[in-house]
């Protein structure tokens, strides 16, 4: 995406990829092999449109902190 931001996690020993796109502090897409087990919350965050706030830096930290950031922008709303 044109002026977004992205995030990636890889970790080559266990066949897992994250990617996560940006569009100020929304989360407009993601890419995953292998992160299934919070599908749920990157869908909610997406469709949802929410607002990360301070979650957005922590997840260009760490995008494996995907449900702690859902809990949180969702429990804003």
């Amino acid at each position: 995406m044109p002026g977004g931001e992205s995030a990636d996690a890889l970790d080559e020993a266990r066949y897992r990829y994250l990617n996560l796109q940006f569009d100020g502090d929304r989360l407009v897409g993601a890419n995953c092999v292998g992160f299934s087990e919070h599908i749920g919350a990157l869908r909610g965050l997406i469709e949802g449109r929410l607002r990360l706030g301070i979650w957005k830096q922590r997840l260009m930290n760490d995008p494996a902190q995907i449900m702690p950031a859902y809990l949180s922008a969702a429990s804003a709303v």
